[in-house]
């Protein structure tokens, strides 16, 4: 009886020390930028459009052992789209910022809250009218880190918004036709998996990442759009102290 009592207390021993002992991947401050390479599909009341883009976020963190910043955005830019039988052709520009503060909780997980702010702007010609928006969300944030051998980190993330708001804005320049503004509520989930190779200037990662996005209209009820996609990312990390 006594040898299984001491096989238990050495069991839960190992357990612990492995949830919470200090074995955890130790972060440091940096800067960096990410580049995504996604393909994915945009739903809305014109159909189903599928298509694929290249983009830069800038990535920074800022902190101690067991809380710290981070921060994800990229500016306003354009994003060339195949032109539509129905919106011609149209180029949406868009601008994403992430913010959360997150604490370390154990060694390899840490939890955040924060922000989420979507911008965007989409001239439609075939339509005579531009739209733009604003959503903004609370964030809440995960992040799973785990050592692995040759100087190697397994990296996930999750984050997910639950409820966004904001508003459409149609501009229409036919010159008769008044600005329509239609308020707006979305839900947004995004999620990565990557593997950081440390170098000597901070750290390199590989991975996917895949996210979703689905809006509809608070008055009528009635979907706005929906956009998904999964593509791979590198990103470079430059530690600063």
């Amino acid at each position: 009886m006594r040898v299984r009592e001491i096989r238990s207390a050495a069991l839960a021993a190992a357990i612990a020390l492995a949830c919470f002992g200090t074995a955890g991947a130790h972060e440091r401050n940096y800067v960096g930028l990410q580049l995504f390479a996604v393909a994915g599909v945009h739903k809305d009341v014109a159909g189903t459009q599928y298509g694929a883009g290249l983009g830069p976020l800038l990535q920074a963190r800022v902190g101690g052992r067991r809380l710290a910043f981070r921060f994800e955005g990229i500016p306003v830019v354009a994003i060339p789209q195949r032109a539509s039988a129905y919106y011609g052709q149209a180029t949406p520009s868009i601008g994403i910022f992430n913010a959360t503060l997150g604490y370390r909780i154990i060694p390899r997980l840490s939890v955040g809250l924060g922000e989420t702010v979507i911008d965007q702007r989409t001239p439609l010609p075939n339509l005579q009218q531009v739209v733009s928006s604003r959503l903004a969300g609370l964030r809440y944030a995960f992040r799973y880190t785990e050592p692995l051998r040759a100087h190697r980190t397994l990296e996930a993330n999750l984050g997910v918004v639950p409820t966004l708001w904001g508003s459409d804005v149609y501009v229409y320049s036919d010159g008769i036709t008044p600005p329509t503004v239609k308020a707006e509520r979305a839900a947004e989930i995004d999620a990565s998996l990557a593997i950081g190779f440390h170098r000597s200037y901070g750290e390199m990662l590989v991975g996917l990442r895949a996210l979703n996005f689905s809006a509809k209209y608070t008055a009528t009820g009635l979907a706005g759009d929906r956009n998904a996609g999964v593509g791979l990312f590198v990103e470079f990390r430059k530690a600063i102290p």
